[in-house]
């Protein structure tokens, strides 16, 4: 398998700590593309997706451990500047929030991304993998990268809850999946306003 498009907000981590309002941490995000077929420095197309990965102060994402990492894994490769790709790979893992694995570890279920977004009343998805794939084989560029934008951001929406509703009596706190209560875990000093300056999430 291989992907055709990634996208990727960055988020200002310093305006999540201090709880500022969802639509102004997004306004104050960058959204961010890499195309399969459109390589960065002759050969890999995701060297700036890795580059951000490096200096994030966390990743968040849904199912990204078991899908989109490994979908990636080939292009953790040695330079000049990364002597060892299989540290940097297992480093990036590392400080990764994935939202599917937290609300499983705590509810021994797994659920997809759109019913919790129905059940939290977040927008849904505007369309789904398969239909992506045929985006992608027709040539549909915009509609592709619309979508994968989309899914992004309804994940950032997610990942910014104070808590994700399962069920009509069950809720998942943000201490167990949310980005806020994450980086105030590994990152005291964002959490008090020190030195803001360059730290980002990746959605």
């Amino acid at each position: 398998m291989q992907f055709t498009v990634i996208c990727a907000l960055a988020m200002p981590t310093d305006m999540i700590e201090r709880k500022a309002p969802v639509e102004e941490i997004l306004q104050h995000s960058t959204k961010h593309t890499w195309w399969r077929d459109v390589a960065e420095h002759g050969s890999n197309p995701v060297v700036t997706l890795l580059e951000l990965f490096d200096g994030a102060e966390l990743i968040v994402g849904y199912n990204c451990l078991g899908f989109d990492f490994p979908l990636i894994r080939r292009f953790y490769r040695p330079s000049a500047e990364v002597l060892y790709p299989t540290q940097r790979y297992v480093n990036h893992r590392t400080k990764t929030l994935d939202i599917m694995h937290r609300v499983s570890d705590a509810t021994g279920h797994y659920y997809k991304l759109d019913d919790l977004l129905k059940k939290n009343g977040l927008q849904t998805k505007s369309s789904n993998g398969k239909e992506a794939i045929r985006m992608w084989e027709e040539g549909r560029r915009d509609e592709l990268k619309s979508y994968c934008e989309q899914d992004v951001l309804l994940t950032a929406r997610l990942g910014l809850l104070e808590s994700i509703r399962i069920a009509e009596h069950l809720k998942v706190t943000s201490r167990g999946f949310g980005i806020r209560s994450e980086l105030c875990r590994i990152s005291p000093s964002v959490a008090s306003g020190a030195d803001p300056d360059g730290d980002f999430v990746m959605v």
